[in-house]
């Protein structure tokens, strides 16, 4: 009789492989859409500042561009569930690249403000899309790292993507993003769909079903998305407040920006290993530490205060996806559309009020309120991930399946 004996660490790495063959070309798609988009964000600004349109009006656009985004969050699960995900994938990829498109044929403010929105829906859209998409590929054992690697993708090409508008002008540039935008469609075509299987356990299947199920792993998205956005909004004001040179900031906005994209697959893979909220206590302790020392211990030389920084943002930001694969775990692919509404539902609204917060905690406490703030934060994170372990009686999160089983 032949016995099969399995290598350590064979199964790993056969999960890994199996992960990359079904959700390849998805992450070939990503940096794509993160490219164009990191790259409109500033570029809109600077047209807007030339043609001559004062800062409330930039202000304005930017926020009808999120007003977008989060209506497409709310309704596009609805297209989604109806013409299945490439269909729903392309006409997200063709209304960004139509909208960016279009900003380069018109000077009128009020066609900016209408392309804007368009753009910011197709963005929400494109999230509910990939993010289900991805979530429902994966399995108990791969979605963490899945997930990770892709949020890391999209996060670095987001972040390399500002230095494309030195490639020409306003105009060329426009038109080259519109194209970027509409060719992401390409690979995302050549991907395979998951196959939509139900769980034992029922749910509702709306939205408003899956918040009552799990109110306590959505509200860590929740802080994800106020951890998220503060960073993005409030860390160059930080930086400067303390005393740093131009330099010194632009290093430090960039290593903080950057550092979830590079922390958040060690996070996935721990995640898919001992537990999703296990691992949320985990980072968010890790987070709470950073944020205690770097309030405390100001002022501090700019070394220790990066590396305190890195640690604290790249431990809090990827909280969302670790919150979204905790729920599809539970609810299976059926219902991986559903949960992706409700989990970016959900971030957006943190992300809403985590910059304004921030900025109040500042007032208040002088630059040390940042971090006293984000502090907070991840011990409200730490309190969710425990009272989800302890009180989800409807989906309780599932055991690490032993191996060979």
């Amino acid at each position: 009789m032949q016995i099969n004996v399995q290598k350590p660490g064979s199964a790993s790495v056969s999960d890994f492989s199996m992960m990359f063959r079904r959700a390849g070309w998805l992450l070939v798609a990503a940096p794509f859409f993160g490219l164009s988009t990191g790259a409109l964000f500033p570029l809109v600004a600077l047209e807007l500042d030339r043609l001559g349109f004062g800062e409330t009006f930039v202000g304005s656009a930017t926020s009808l561009y999120y007003a977008g985004s989060v209506t497409g969050a709310l309704t596009y699960g609805w297209i989604l569930n109806r013409i299945g995900y490439k269909p729903a994938f392309f006409i997200t990829a063709a209304l960004a690249g139509a909208a960016t498109f279009a900003l380069a044929q018109s000077d009128n403010p009020y066609v900016w403000l209408g392309l804007r929105y368009l753009g910011g829906y197709a963005l929400g859209g494109y999230y509910i899309v990939v993010d289900s998409w991805v979530s429902a590929l994966g399995t108990r054992q791969t979605r963490g790292r899945l997930f990770a690697s892709f949020e890391t993708l999209r996060l670095l090409a987001t972040a390399i993507g500002p230095s494309l508008i030195v490639v020409g002008s306003a105009t060329e540039n426009i038109t080259l993003i519109a194209f970027a935008y509409a060719l992401s469609f390409a690979p995302a075509l050549l991907n395979v769909t998951p196959t939509l299987q139900a769980r034992g356990r029922k749910l509702s299947g709306d939205v408003a079903g899956l918040v009552r199920c799990f109110p306590f792993a959505l509200a860590v998205a929740f802080c994800g998305g106020i951890a998220n956005a503060s960073f993005y909004g409030l860390s160059a004001v930080y930086a400067k407040a303390i005393g740093f040179d131009t330099a010194q900031i632009a290093l430090f906005v960039g290593a903080v920006l950057v550092a979830p994209a590079i922390i958040s697959i060690p996070v996935g893979a721990i995640g898919d290993r001992f537990g999703r909220m296990r691992t949320v206590m985990l980072i968010a302790g890790c987070s709470a530490l950073a944020c205690g020392f770097t309030s405390i211990a100001q002022p501090a030389t700019f070394w220790i205060t990066l590396v305190m920084s890195v640690v604290s943002g790249g431990c809090l930001v990827p909280l969302y996806a670790i919150s979204l694969s905790r729920v599809v775990d539970a609810v299976g692919e059926r219902d991986a559309i559903p949960a992706t509404t409700a989990g970016l539902l959900v971030y957006n609204m943190g992300a809403f009020c985590g910059p304004a917060l921030a900025g109040l905690a500042m007032e208040w406490n002088g630059p040390a309120g940042f971090y006293i703030f984000l502090g907070a934060v991840a011990l409200f994170a730490i309190l969710l991930a425990n009272a989800d372990m302890r009180l989800a009686h409807c989906c309780p999160e599932a055991p690490e399946p032993m191996p060979g089983r």
